[in-house]
């Protein structure tokens, strides 16, 4: 695995282990941070223990070995669909900029090193 992919991997870990967190635990914080209403506390919560599941996978991707491939591959599929549901959010005016544009811009750019880091997998 390549330094650049294994770096990439680990900032994902971590902005998804902090916006996990948020979400799970300190859901008013989420809320100004990402700009928008979390009025179901069931679903904030379980969105917050599914971000953190996707943050230990690219931790676990991160550290390499036999299921590198399989695992960044996971990560990559996650972000751009973020980047595909964000894209629509804004794109149908269901968000504004400050709720669905920056995690758009953030996991445009996560998607895009990960495409171009994961070629070297292939060496």
């Amino acid at each position: 695995m390549s330094k650049r992919l294994k770096i990439i991997l680990y900032v994902i870990g971590v902005w998804m282990t902090v916006t996990g967190v948020l979400f799970l635990l300190l859901p008013k914080v989420a809320e100004t941070m990402f700009a928008t209403s979390l009025p179901d506390r069931a679903l904030t919560m379980l969105y917050g223990q599914v971000v953190l599941t996707f943050a230990f996978t690219a931790f676990l991707a991160a550290q390499g070995g036999d299921g590198l491939s399989k695992l960044s591959l996971v990560i990559l599929v996650l972000t751009i669909g973020h980047v595909i549901i964000f894209a629509i959010q804004l794109i149908t005016g269901m968000a504004s900029f400050m709720s669905a544009g920056i995690p758009l811009i953030v996991n445009a750019i996560f998607s895009v090193l990960l495409f171009l880091f994961r070629k070297d997998l292939k060496k």
